[in-house]
């Protein structure tokens, strides 16, 4: 007797085919919209990771110092004549007098608030110094320079720091006395003697 009950209650469950297709349907969308949910979720993380990244990146190279841009410039003969030109690194050329110096010039030409370090070399007995922005190149007698060699060569080291005194580059000028001719040429860190 059981056993009908039973048998009774589990046919009155049972389920016609369009309820069951009904219940279909509803299962696949709740997955559809669980998987949406989920691919919306990651693709937040996602985003929201790429966006701290950037963030951090831009932060990063914020700080970073680049170096200035700056220049050597030289007086010296050129093929149309004597001219200030500008001097690339690895580049030697050979110096003239500026005639209202009486002596050889370099200059250096520097961003607003940048500052340069350098040191005042001798070399034999000419005398490098600077003045300003301006490496001037003093030049011995020739009387005076009669025990020197014919061929002299020094060099210059020329720190770039920014307004806050932080070294950003750093050059070696490589002067060379070859008899009576005068010779400049930049060299960058690294390449120095």
């Amino acid at each position: 007797m059981e056993f009908e009950h039973l048998q009774a209650a589990a046919e009155k469950i049972t389920l016609s085919e369009d309820a069951q297709r009904r219940i279909l349907d509803l299962e696949r969308k709740q997955k559809k919209r669980y998987g949406r949910r989920k691919f919306v979720r990651r693709s937040l993380a996602a985003s929201c990771a790429a966006a701290l990244l950037f963030a951090g990146f831009s932060a990063a190279i914020g700080k970073i110092h680049r170096a200035p841009e700056w220049e050597i410039t030289a007086y010296a003969k050129d093929k149309g004549g004597a001219q200030w030109l500008s001097l690339e690194p690895g580049e030697r050329v050979l110096l003239e007098k500026d005639p209202t110096k009486n002596g050889y010039m370099v200059e250096l030409d520097l961003p607003e608030n940048y500052y340069y370090e350098k040191e005042i070399i001798v070399l034999g007995l000419d005398c490098i110094g600077t003045r300003g922005k301006r490496i001037f190149w003093r030049v011995c007698g020739e009387e005076e320079a009669e025990e020197l060699p014919d061929v002299m060569s020094s060099s210059m080291y020329i720190r770039i720091l920014d307004e806050n005194r932080e070294e950003v580059d750093r050059v070696y000028l490589e002067v060379t006395r070859e008899y009576d001719d005068c010779y400049v040429q930049i060299k960058k860190q690294g390449e120095e003697q």
